[in-house]
């Protein structure tokens, strides 16, 4: 019966192919269609099922390579395996770590699985803190260029070279539109709003639009627009540095608990091995990691909870 110790690595390997695999037929189905996005009626009973349970985002490639183009990660597909295959090896061992049992080690697959919706989760957060200075830098120099210049093409052009992608382009688009074809500022810069959906930056754009027919801001209500803007990103970065001495508190604790393994096998391995294999053992230990994780979430959450979205997002 030896061949039963190779029988994880087995299930494991074919895990991951079926993951893979089922990456490459979403994929492959999404080029045949020609589709951008996939509609309700055509999804199978097992893509609705997980969309319902909010597990599709965590599971499907096809998903998270679409997802991670608006937050400008270019994650390729085989950047994606080969997350995955990494993410499962490291979770493997560290399960083997924990439980001494190589029947654990496919649960490794978890971990693969989810890390590049992990990973993704940050990126798109560091983004959007970019996105929200790079408006800021934008609200002030426009509301500041426009007390200064007579034509407001003049002043959108004065201040193109103080931003950087994808702001710079989207006004350039929009300017285009403004200029070239006539529009009015409103229309104009529609797609942008629209994009960037903040409250803030369409009144900002409808007083842009109104001081263009009328003649200029003498109550600098475009300048005030932009501080409020700020004022309400300031908020939400001490919210978000509050959580700070949790994050740290949590992440000693986490790397204490992952290191009791090691310390245990240093000091006494054959009690260490026999405790991990036995029941109470392997509960002790689930329960040790099921909170880590709980608690992960948690604190995560929190430290990113905006309480101003409801008053600063267009819905």
């Amino acid at each position: 019966m030896g061949f039963l110790n190779y029988l994880p690595y087995f299930l494991m390997v074919v895990a991951i192919f079926f993951v893979v695999n089922l990456g490459i037929n979403l994929i492959q189905r999404r080029k045949k269609g020609k589709l951008i996005v996939t509609n309700e009626k055509d999804d199978s009973k097992i893509v609705k099922f997980l969309k319902g349970k909010g597990l599709y985002k965590w599971i499907s490639p096809n998903y998270i390579l679409r997802e991670s183009k608006d937050f400008n990660w270019n994650l390729s597909f085989r950047d994606y395996q080969i997350i995955l295959i990494i993410g499962t090896l490291v979770g493997a061992v560290a399960l083997y770590g924990f439980f001494m049992s190589l029947s654990t080690t496919i649960f490794g697959v978890l971990l693969g699985v989810s890390l590049p919706p992990i990973i993704g989760f940050y990126k798109r957060k560091k983004y959007e803190e970019y996105v929200e200075n790079q408006l800021m830098v934008y609200l002030e120099a426009v509301a500041n260029a426009v007390s200064t210049h007579e034509s407001m093409t003049l002043a959108f052009k004065s201040v193109l070279p103080l931003l950087q992608s994808p702001i710079k382009d989207d006004v350039e688009r929009c300017l285009i539109l403004y200029t070239e074809d006539g529009k009015s500022i409103r229309d104009a810069f529609h797609s942008f709003v629209q994009k960037y959906n903040y409250k803030d930056i369409k009144l900002f754009h409808d007083m842009l639009d109104l001081i263009s027919k009328t003649g200029k801001d003498t109550d600098d209500i475009l300048l005030n627009i932009a501080h409020e803007f700020q004022d309400k990103k300031i908020y939400r970065a001490k919210l978000k540095s509050g959580m700070q001495p949790q994050r740290k508190t949590f992440k000693q604790t986490a790397i204490m608990l992952a290191s009791l393994p090691v310390a245990a096998l240093a000091i006494n391995a054959d009690d260490y091995v026999v405790f991990a294999r036995t029941l109470q053992g392997r509960f002790i230990l689930l329960a040790i990691i099921v909170v880590c994780i709980f608690s992960a979430f948690k604190i995560e959450k929190h430290s990113f909870y905006d309480p101003t979205e409801d008053i600063t997002k267009i819905k």
